[in-house]
């Protein structure tokens, strides 16, 4: 029996529910009160069984009862199809007009149809998740949901291990292919390929349903570790691209900056309590190591355990919880101190292919989004944010200027005298060198004198005292 589901902008013209559209849902008596769901007003009508309750649209128009005995008899699973076979009447419901201005617009009401029955027949596989393609060149194919099941999993082994199952292969040779493709495209700038990366992260997660976000999530981290783990020395900071010469520049800037101090900054750190200066060491620690970190979301938690360390030293100099501004403080001062290396590359490379959702949620998403405004900081930094005059800043660059151009000059100077002091020490190696050659030759021609010397003694040996053989008859 084919069942639709009405939707209209107006309500229809039945008496027994034309009262309720003046009356607010809190105020009804719940047999009476219509149902508000995400921007449409539903209205309740009995069950299909005709018991006497009320039908559920997520149980398929039968009450609670019913439903029960209904899905024991089919064996299915609820809320397969919210509104199967219910012939329940949707309104949609305006966002500027209440219900009450609803009734006034029966006139211009637009009834749209649909057929549910086609509905749930695309979701009638079970042990499927259902695309409409099975190329394997394309995410969106048929997967075993059981095969999807067991490799959402936290630990990145055991997604590996069951990668190699026979069910697990079409999602191999998709990822297999798109990182070939990658590798071998010349002409494609790294923002395409985050594109396409991004392309592919989207159709992996639409296999998982809305309610299972943390197995999506647990997949998409696995398959984001397996694709750029491989990728990564062709995506990330390219010879001669523009993210090399921003690095760069970021460096410099950075390293001009050496001279502002907590205080200018305003950073609630107490460094001389041994606590905070060893959680300030492991933040500093944990933001040079993201660079040597290939997969995002292992960078991503070098970040967020850096930001974790701050937190802790801040805990341990007020005693009292970090405020948002303390954290970002003192994490603009740690970027400052640590200096990490390409760090302009390693946003960029968060940013184009890295799971979204990690950017923008979680502690994760929380401390990327800080790491990226102290970077901003840093690159606009000029006196006011430093509560100085202009005077004062100007001041304070040229003088650290000098003292670079001082330490550049002492470090040259230095340098000359170990290369003068090194070239003594050659000196003298090489004269050495020379009297060893010396002496070895000296003796190489003695040991091949040796042998004729033995010769001659022996035989002079010999002429002086010849040998005498006498020959005595046996006796009988």
């Amino acid at each position: 029996m084919r069942s639709e589901i009405t939707m209209s902008l107006a309500p229809p013209k039945q008496e027994p529910h034309s009262s309720h559209w003046g009356k607010s849902p809190m105020f009804l008596h719940p047999q009476e009160a219509d149902l508000y769901i995400q921007g449409f007003v539903y209205q309740p009508e009995m069950c299909r069984k005709n018991c006497g309750y009320y039908g559920n649209p997520a149980w398929h128009g039968y009450c609670s009862r019913c439903w029960i005995h209904e899905r024991q008899k089919r064996q299915t699973s609820p809320l397969t199809d919210g509104f199967r076979h219910h012939t329940g009447t949707l309104f949609m419901k305006s966002e500027r007009e209440n219900t009450s201005d609803l009734g006034q617009n029966e006139n211009t009401a637009r009834v749209v149809t649909i057929n549910t029955d086609t509905m749930y027949a695309q979701h009638s596989q079970s042990s499927y998740r259902y695309f409409p393609t099975t190329d394997v060149t394309d995410p969106r194919c048929f997967i075993p949901w059981s095969s999807l099941e067991s490799m959402a999993k936290r630990d990145f082994s055991d997604f590996l291990k069951a990668l190699r199952r026979p069910e697990a292969q079409q999602l191999n040779a998709q990822c297999t292919n798109l990182i070939q493709r990658l590798q071998n495209a010349k002409n494609l700038t790294p923002n395409t390929m985050g594109e396409q990366i991004q392309d592919f992260y989207h159709r992996i997660a639409d296999q998982f349903p809305d309610h299972m976000t943390e197995e999506r999530g647990y997949f998409l981290d696995n398959i984001e570790k397996l694709v750029m783990t491989r990728l990564y020395r062709s995506v990330f900071c390219l010879d001669g691209s523009t993210d090399e010469q921003k690095d760069l520049l970021l460096q410099r800037r950075i390293k001009s900056l050496k001279w502002v101090t907590p205080k200018m900054l305003q950073v609630p750190l107490d460094e001389t309590i041994v606590e905070v200066k060893d959680w300030t060491l492991s933040a500093v620690t944990a933001m040079l190591e993201m660079d040597s970190r290939r997969a995002p979301q292992d960078k991503l938690t070098c970040v967020s355990r850096a930001s974790n360390c701050l937190f802790k030293s801040i805990r341990a100099s007020k005693k009292d919880p970090a405020t948002a501004d303390d954290f970002l403080s003192c994490l603009i001062y740690i970027t400052l101190r640590a200096n990490p290396p390409r760090l302009f590359s390693n946003l960029e490379y968060l940013t184009r292919f890295c799971n979204p959702v990690r950017l923008t949620t979680g502690e994760w998403g929380y401390c990327f989004t800080n790491l990226c405004c102290a970077v901003s900081f840093i690159e606009n930094l000029d006196a006011s944010s430093l509560s100085l005059t202009q005077e004062e800043f100007d001041c304070l660059m040229k003088q650290h200027k000098t003292e670079l151009s001082t330490q550049n000059s002492v470090a040259q100077q230095s340098t000359l005298q170990q290369m003068q002091h090194n070239k003594k020490l050659l000196a003298e190696l090489q004269h050495r060198q020379d009297n060893l050659i010396q002496r070895a030759e000296v003796l190489e021609k003695e040991l091949r004198a040796w042998p004729q010397l033995i010769h001659g003694e022996v035989k002079e040996i010999i002429r002086r005292y010849p040998l005498d053989i006498s020959r005595t008859s046996s006796q009988s």
